[in-house]
């Protein structure tokens, strides 16, 4: 779990504004908050899984191209309206997830595309945005697929129930990451 940093002016200023006195009558000291000097924490999270195939990478990468796929990965249930360049490449996509008992639509746009190694797309929703990628690695005969999802809650309402989204974004990811990769032992 990690979460930014708050940020707050260090320096602390004496008032004479009566409802900030004490009940002893004494004036206190509070902090003064300057609107572009206030960062207010954003929780994120991270989910890392790691899976192993004797399919060959080329395979393996080749399957990521395709839309479907990216509802066995996790965090998508459905993925709709696929956008693919002419050489069959995937370039974004809509998705909907339920996550807490609710439903989310979204949209996966490229964050990042190292052909035959990596491919990760910047995700957003009303409630939570992120980054989902995969990673793919030569291990002996082997594939290695890492899947790793960053979510971030949006807005203050969201930041409530963070944890609820988040956890039932990441409780399923080893179990997908597992079948996505099982798929290819058919």
């Amino acid at each position: 779990d990690t979460t930014d940093p708050i940020k707050v002016l260090p320096d602390l200023e004496t008032t004479t504004d009566p409802s900030s006195q004490g009940l002893s009558g004494r004036r206190q000291r509070r902090p003064e908050f300057v609107a572009d000097h206030y960062v207010a924490a954003v929780p994120s999270q991270t989910f890392v899984h790691t899976s192993t195939t004797a399919a060959s990478m080329a395979k393996v990468w080749a399957a990521l191209d395709s839309p479907g796929t990216w509802e066995a990965i996790g965090g998508v249930d459905r993925v709709f309206d696929p956008k693919v360049d002419g050489e069959g490449r995937l370039q974004g996509f809509s998705f909907d997830t339920v996550a807490g008992g609710k439903k989310y639509v979204g949209t996966a746009t490229p964050h990042e595309r190292v052909e035959g190694e990596r491919m990760a797309w910047d995700v957003e929703t009303s409630e939570v945005r992120g980054v989902t990628s995969v990673s793919l690695d030569k291990r002996d005969s082997s594939t290695v697929v890492t899947v790793t999802l960053r979510v971030e809650s949006v807005g203050l309402l969201s930041s409530m129930f963070f944890p609820l989204i988040a956890g039932a974004i990441g409780n399923g990811l080893p179990q997908a990451v597992d079948r996505f990769v099982a798929g290819f032992e058919d």
